[in-house]
Parts: structure tokens; sequence; C-alpha cells
């Protein structure tokens, strides 16, 4: 009886751990397999050309939409068949002055619509371990259209550095949430990824 009851619990066991594994997703599949759904701080990771899915009891994201989420950097080696990924360290300081130390005067994260301001955008980079070909900070409105941005052009390769934009008379004309995105771009040939971004809150 005994060994008869230890069957019937192991056979359970096993029904059961097979329903977790094997069960179809209620995302659907991905070439056979069970797509997963993945979520940065309650935030949905787009799934892109490719969705991440379980294979052998392991989930397998796309490296793309992943590093986007996370605000990092990919790179590409085809002839080694080398993914290389780098996350810098942006620091940036929203500021109506910077000192002489580069130490933010009056940093500032809301304002009343329709206030016009002359303020500061510094960013503190370090850590960035591969050359660049360039990078990018954008002001981005609530509807997010561009309303200034400035490129620097990257001649020697900086693991780290200190970078201030001035940007005067900035109108905050919409209520909602302005967006200060810091973008780097690799090489010639790829687009800018954003790897820091602050908010300004107009209310």
């Amino acid at each position: 009886m005994k060994l008869k009851r230890l069957a019937v619990l192991t056979a359970t066991l096993v029904v059961l751990g097979a329903g977790i594994v094997y069960a179809s997703s209620p995302w659907g599949e991905y070439q056979g397999y069970s797509k997963v759904r993945v979520l940065l701080n309650n935030v949905e990771v787009p799934a892109g050309d490719v969705p991440g899915f379980m294979i052998g009891g392991r989930v397998v994201l796309p490296l793309r939409e992943l590093s986007d989420s996370l605000n990092a950097l990919v790179k590409w080696d085809d002839e080694s068949k080398t993914a290389y990924l780098y996350k810098p360290n942006v620091h940036m300081f929203i500021a109506r002055d910077i000192a002489k130390d580069d130490s933010p005067k009056t940093p500032f994260g809301k304002v009343s619509k329709g206030n016009k301001l002359d303020f500061v955008v510094a960013a503190q980079v370090d850590s960035l371990t591969t050359p660049i070909h360039s990078f990018k900070i954008e002001l981005v409105s609530p509807d997010g259209a561009v309303i200034r941005s400035v490129v620097s052009l990257q001649q020697e390769s900086k693991e780290s550095f200190w970078y201030s934009w001035p940007l005067d008379s900035v109108s905050f004309d919409t209520v909602g949430k302005y967006k200060v995105q810091f973008k780097i771009k690799l090489n010639e040939a790829q687009d800018y990824t954003i790897v820091s971004e602050k908010t300004i809150i107009s209310e």
C-alpha cells in the first residue's frame, strides 16, 4: 500500500513538472517554441522581430531589445560571431547653473506650464570602455517632438568625461513630461541609442 501511494505521488509530481515546463504559453509560439513575456520595472520589453521564447527549459531573449530597455550599447562582430554589450555610467544633472567645480547649482525637476527658463544640462560619463562615433543630447516635449539637440563628435577615445550643455529661453508650453535624453552612437553606420534619461515635469 505504501509503495502504491508513493508511486501515485511520484507520478503526480512528474505530471505537474511536465505541465510547468511544457505547457503552452498564453503568449503564443515562435517557430515551435513557447513565447515569453519580459517586463523591466513592470514595463513590457518590446518583442521586435524576434520575441523571447523558451528552449530546453531556458529563456532566450533578443539582445537588441533587451539592451535598449537597459540603456546599453550593442556591437555585433559578424566575423567572430561575437556580441559586445557596453553599459556606460551616464549621470545627468539639470540645473539653473553649474559651479566652477562642475557641481549643479539650483537643480530642478518641475516647472510651471508656460515658464520660460535658462538652464544647463550637465552630463558625467564614465566606464565607457569602447570608442564611440558621437553622442547627442536631446530635449523632447511630451508629444515626442525634439525641441533642442546638440551633437558632439568624438575624435579620441575617452573612458570618462564631463559635458555641459547650456539652453536659453526654453518654453514649457505643455503639461506633461519633458525628457532629456543622452544618446550614444558607436559608429557611423549605427543609430543612436539612449543610455540615460531625465524627466522635467511641467504642471
